[in-house]
Order: structure tokens, then sequence, then C-alpha cells
């Protein structure tokens, strides 16, 4: 595999005609794949920071392409743990992952943490959030659709922007291709895994990207496993 560049093939969650059955097993699969990989742990400190600014109200925010959920219920977990009130909301493309992630968030008890239904790259949000983040979207991407993804976040946003990704890595791949296969039996998640990883961007490609979207001033770091988050504030 030339991971040089980015190698976009088609993954099999993101094509029509999968059954129920099929989609749950995957998104059960992701959701141990993000638990290992620790998403929700990359994505919570300057949430977590930025509670302290805004305690006079609950903390929205806006988890953009949110598949089974599990990023925004981690999130909306941490923060009960910590004793600070936030509104999690999540929207995808997908009606049957904003079914899965509903039942999820009922099960958990977390009456805060709401998802719905929503094309973020065709159809306009109806309120701003203090927090807009993704996780694991913005590979899905081609070059012109991620630019404008970043816009929209930060227009939707009143303080931050959190973006997290997977780095296109030789390193990366191989821990995709293990990673997926010891942890979830489902065949879509071993073959979706890898070609994530191929399909990603580099941090450089990534930010580039942000910076055409009309963000300046971000912060990008790297994170374990092969991951990297993209920060940046309102001013």
């Amino acid at each position: 595999m030339n991971l040089q560049v980015r190698n976009r093939e088609p993954e099999l969650m993101d094509q029509p005609g999968l059954t129920e059955r099929e989609h749950g097993l995957a998104l059960a699969g992701l959701r141990r794949v993000n638990w290992w990989s620790r998403s929700s742990s990359i994505l919570w400190p300057p949430i977590r920071n930025l509670a302290g600014l805004v305690n006079d109200r609950p903390l929205q925010i806006l988890d953009i392409a949110s598949g089974g959920g599990d990023v925004g219920l981690g999130i909306a977990q941490r923060a009960k743990q910590a004793g600070i009130s936030v509104e999690v909301d999540g929207c995808d493309i997908s009606s049957y992952a904003v079914k899965h992630a509903s039942e999820l968030a009922q099960r958990m008890q977390l009456d805060q943490v709401h998802f719905y239904e929503h094309d973020i790259l065709q159809e306009p949000l109806d309120k701003k959030y203090d927090v807009v983040m993704c996780s694991l979207f913005l590979h899905h991407l081609d070059e012109k659709h991620a630019s404008r993804l970043f816009n929209i976040m930060s227009n939707a946003t009143r303080h931050l922007v959190l973006v997290n990704d997977l780095r296109r890595t030789r390193l990366g791949y191989w821990l995709a291709w293990a990673g997926c296969r010891l942890l979830t039996r489902s065949p879509i998640v071993h073959t979706d895994g890898p070609l994530s990883v191929a399909g990603a961007f580099t941090m450089t490609e990534a930010a580039e990207l942000a910076e055409q979207g009309g963000l300046s001033g971000f912060q990008m770091t790297h994170h374990w496993p092969q991951r990297w988050l993209l920060q940046w504030s309102q001013s």
C-alpha cells in the first residue's frame, strides 16, 4: 500500500444496502475501536477547559457525523463525572445510526444527549454551539468537501472547533488492520479500518484544508494511536 498519497476507495459502511444487522454489528465494533483508541479522551481536555469559562449555563456541544454515538456519549459521561453541565447533540446522515445512537443514550440514561438526522454538507444548522466537533469523519471526504466542513464548523461555533482524525502512516495502517480484527468480528470494520487510514489526510494536508476553509491560528497535536487533533477557537 502506497501511503505517500491518499488512496480513497469506497468503504463498505458508506454503501447503500447494508442490513440493519450488518450496520449494527459494524457500529458496535467501531464503538470498541473508539474505546480502545480513546477517542473521547482526545477531545475532552479542551472541552473541560472551556467549561471553566462558560459556567452560567450548560455547555452546548455538537458532534458532527456522530455515527453510533459513542464519542458524544463518552464526552457526556466525562462531563457528568466532572460535575460539568452539558447538552450534547449528535447529527448524522444515516437514519439507522441516529436510531442506534438514541437507543444507546437511553440505555446509558444520558438524557442530556440527543441525536438527529442531518446532512451537514447540504443542510444549514439552525443554531450555534459552544463546541462543534467531529471524530473520524474528515477522511471520508474529498478535499473540496473537507475544506467546506471546516468552514461550516467555524460558522456554527461560538467558541471551539475540534476535529479528530486518523494519520495516514504505515504504522497507523497496520494498527488499524490488526486492531479491527482483534476488537470486532464485523467484516465491514475489518475492511473499512485500513481503508480509512489509506484515505486519510496527513497533518500537513489537513492544516492546508483548514486554512482554505477560513481557519487561522489553529493548533494541531498528534495522539496515540496515530491520530491528530485540530483545535481552533473563535476570536
